[in-house]
């Protein structure tokens, strides 16, 4: 690498960089940790019942074929 102009030394730096924000992104998942909103993380985590319960409505699609009057 003789000769190193401007743009590749920028490609490469870009390269460096994106490579160290996935480096840190797999070493805090195998941590079992997370970055979360402004690398502040989770607040909350490692808690063993969930606080927040979705519920959601059952929808039951009848498949029979009935009569238009019969109900």
């Amino acid at each position: 690498m003789t000769n190193l102009d401007t743009q590749t030394l920028v490609a490469l730096v870009c390269v460096a960089v994106a490579l160290a924000a996935l480096g840190r992104r797999t070493l805090l998942w195998w941590q079992g940790e997370s970055a979360g909103c402004g690398g502040g993380g989770c607040h909350g985590c490692g808690e063993t019942k969930s606080t927040v319960q979705l519920k959601v409505p059952l929808t039951v699609i009848d498949l029979e074929k009935r009569e238009p009057n019969e109900r």
